[in-house]
C-alpha cells in the first residue's frame, strides 16, 4: 500500500461512464472498460499544492488511479488510452483482490496534439500483495518525482547511470526489446522455411540482430 502524505489524499471514485464520455472512446473499448474494471479511484494528487515540491517543467501533476479488476488482467490499449487523453502523468494501480502492480510509462507532450501526450514505453512491478507496494517520493520537483517513480517502477530493467538522461534509458530499453521480439520472429521463420536457401538468408539476418542485441 502507497503511504504518501495526507495533503494528497483524494479518494474519489470516478464511475466509469465519465472516462465513456471525456475520452470519447469507441465501443469496443467501452465493452472492454464493462467487461474487465470493476472500480476506478482517483487516490492521490501529487502537485506543488500538495507536497512541500516545485512543479516541473513536463510534470505539472501526477494523478493515482487505482483500477480494481474483474480479472487479474487488463487490456493495454485500456491504460493506454486514459495515459494518452489525460493531460497529467499518471501512475496506475492494478490491483485484483489482495493483489496489485505498478503501472507507469515515460511520456512527452506530444508535438500534433495539445494537451495529449505521446506515450514511449511502459515499466510495471510483479503481481504483489496489495499492502506490499511501494513508492518513494524523492526529488524536489514534480519532474524529478516522476522520473524516480519510473525507475524504482523499471527495477533492473532501466539503467539510468549519474548524468544519463532517461529519456535515452527509456530509448534503449525500447530497442532492446525491439530487437528481442525480431528474434523470436526471425527464429520462428527459420524454423517453419521449407527452402533452404530462404533458411540460409534468415539464419544470416538472425546473427546481425542477435550481435546488435549482444552490444545492447
Amino acid at each position: 500500500m502507497l503511504n504518501f502524505p495526507k495533503t494528497t489524499e483524494f479518494n474519489k471514485r470516478i464511475p466509469k461512464q465519465k472516462f465513456y464520455n471525456k475520452l470519447k472512446i469507441s465501443s469496443t473499448l467501452e465493452q472492454q472498460f464493462v467487461k474487465e474494471i470493476e472500480t476506478i479511484y482517483w487516490k492521490n494528487k501529487l502537485s506543488a499544492d500538495t507536497l512541500n515540491v516545485s512543479a516541473g517543467n513536463a510534470v505539472k501533476e501526477i494523478e493515482i488511479i487505482e483500477i480494481n479488476l474483474k480479472e487479474k488482467n487488463i487490456s493495454k490499449n485500456i491504460i493506454e488510452i486514459i495515459d494518452r487523453e489525460i493531460p497529467y502523468h499518471i501512475v496506475f494501480i492494478l490491483r485484483f483482490k489482495d493483489l496489485a502492480q505498478i503501472y507507469i510509462s515515460f511520456k512527452e507532450d506530444s508535438k500534433n496534439r495539445e494537451s495529449k501526450f505521446k506515450v514511449n514505453s511502459y515499466f510495471k512491478t510483479e503481481w504483489l500483495n496489495y499492502e506490499e507496494l511501494s513508492l518513494e517520493i524523492t526529488g524536489l520537483t514534480l519532474d524529478k518525482i516522476y522520473e524516480n517513480f519510473i525507475i524504482q517502477v523499471a527495477g533492473n530493467r532501466l539503467q539510468v547511470e549519474d548524468g544519463t538522461d532517461i529519456k535515452e534509458a527509456v530509448l534503449k530499453v525500447k530497442e532492446k526489446e525491439r530487437l528481442e521480439f525480431l528474434t523470436i520472429s526471425l527464429e520462428s521463420k527459420i524454423k517453419n522455411e521449407k527452402q533452404y536457401n530462404f533458411q540460409v538468408k534468415l539464419a544470416g539476418e538472425l546473427r546481425k540482430v542477435k550481435k546488435q542485441l549482444r552490444s545492447k
